[in-house]
């Protein structure tokens, strides 16, 4: 089979050859169906589903198949720089052949008068190899032209959309095509304060990190006994970005969640992980609480949206290491919906610590937001891409060092984006399971109000 005019596949001995330097690697069955699949749609996105069937036909691999035949692939074809195998993020993989001699390779062959024949298209044609010179000069000079007009065409387009703000809006959609999804929910029984309790493990499809055990999650936890005994079921979502791990846990859970304060904790992933006093953080919850440092106002929507629903998402989150001073985030959103997709969102957060009672750090954003829902193990996530318009950060003068960990991912992941993505993984009338920019993506268990405007 061939690839190129020096690369070909010797389909007996399941080979890629390079005919300059007489150079063969063995493809493995898979790696041989996989190619011989992109070489037949070469040019064209062939979709994963596509190539998982032709390279394990029959068969339910894992996504990093896939993955680590695509990279072995390319490590073979190195060398063979007409050819190029780009990943389509989300969708699949396309084989792109450069073709250097300005014509099909495989479409014209030489017949023993030294003549071209047109072998693809009409095999009883001959043309002279004079003609094709002269055809192949003049089909060069308007693929230039062809450029040189794209070219301009692209530059105005590029220039017509920044001055009138397009260009943004185009890169920020294209950032957020980009964000990964989620990949999985994984639901799990567990004993907790000895009732039986439920936890979901979330990941996202940018994740290759093993499944937390519960255990080492409640491992470090001690004197939770009296805080969450209770007749009802609790249920917990979990999310470990590499750096974070963060828990939300409803204490009161049957069908919904009835429990009006859910517990949300982030702790570091570096070890030994610090223990936690589950009685001592309840107290210190209740004291920090006694005082709302979130003054921000989301309520801010003009009154010309009378008959809308304002939907209001309140929650305390506590980051926790090693020291005694826990941060604060208190933080809220505020959604209203346009239409069954689109609308406005508002999100403030105000961190403090039990050092630095008085000094909090501030910021918010707002902006139009498109919806996008899909099914994750059962579970319906909402996924909201803000395009955001307005922002404010107040930082002070002083930080501890806990709180300065909140402060730098705020700095890094929130303050510098155009765009912002949230995501929703579980909602009742009285509560909503989100991952929210915090600690990276941090799960929140936020209590939940509705007002009519």
């Amino acid at each position: 089979m061939k690839i190129t005019e020096f690369l070909i596949i010797d389909l007996d001995a399941r080979d890629l050859v390079d005919l300059k330097s007489s150079n063969r690697s063995p493809l493995s069955l898979a790696e041989f169906e996989v190619l011989k699949c992109l070489i037949k749609h070469a040019g064209d996105v062939v979709s994963k589903e596509a190539l998982n069937a032709a390279g394990w036909p029959g068969r339910v691999v894992a996504p990093s198949s896939l993955t680590q035949c695509m990279s072995s692939l390319r490590k073979k074809l190195a060398t063979q720089q007409e050819i190029e195998l780009k990943n389509i993020p989300r969708y699949g993989y396309s084989l792109c052949i450069v073709d250097t001699n300005g014509l099909k390779e495989h479409a014209l062959s030489v017949d023993d008068s030294g003549k071209l024949r047109d072998g693809e298209h009409n095999p009883s044609v001959i043309i002279p190899a004079e003609e094709v010179q002269i055809s192949t000069k003049i089909q060069g000079r308007k693929r230039g032209v062809y450029r040189w007009l794209s070219l301009v065409g692209l530059c105005l387009v590029i220039a017509s959309l920044h001055f009138s703000g397009g260009l943004k809006k185009a890169v920020n959609i294209l950032s957020l095509i980009a964000e990964p999804e989620v990949a999985s929910i994984t639901e799990r029984s567990f004993i907790l304060a000895e009732k039986p309790s439920l936890v979901n493990t979330v990941q996202l499809d940018n994740q290759n990190s093993p499944q937390i055990p519960v255990g080492h999650l409640l491992d470090n936890w001690f004197n939770y006994d009296a805080v969450l005994n209770n007749s009802a079921e609790k249920q917990m979502f979990m999310y470990d970005n590499g750096r974070y791990e963060s828990v939300a846990l409803c204490n009161e859970f049957d069908k919904t969640c009835g429990d009006h304060q859910p517990l949300n904790l982030v702790r570091s992933m570096t070890f030994p992980i610090a223990p936690l006093d589950i009685q001592w953080l309840a107290n210190t919850k209740l004291r920090m609480e006694q005082v709302t440092y979130n003054k921000i106002l989301l309520d801010q929507f003009e009154g010309g949206d009378k008959g809308l629903i304002e939907d209001i998402f309140r929650a305390d989150v506590y980051y926790y290491s090693d020291s005694q001073n826990v941060v604060r985030a208190d933080v809220r959103l505020s959604l209203i919906f346009d239409s069954e997709n689109r609308g406005k969102l508002v999100a403030a957060a105000c961190i403090t610590d039990d050092l630095l009672k008085e000094i909090s750090i501030r910021y918010q954003f707002s902006g139009d937001f498109k919806l996008k829902q899909s099914k994750v193990d059962g579970k319906t996530v909402k996924t909201f891409f803000v395009d955001i318009d307005e922002r404010s950060f107040t930082r002070p003068q002083t930080l501890s060092k806990e709180s300065a960990t909140i402060y730098r991912e705020i700095r890094k992941n929130v303050l510098k984006n155009e765009s912002m993505v949230l995501r929703q993984l579980y909602q009742d009338d009285d509560s909503g399971v989100w991952m929210l920019p915090l600690w990276g993506d941090t799960m929140v268990w936020a209590h939940r109000e509705q007002v009519s405007l």
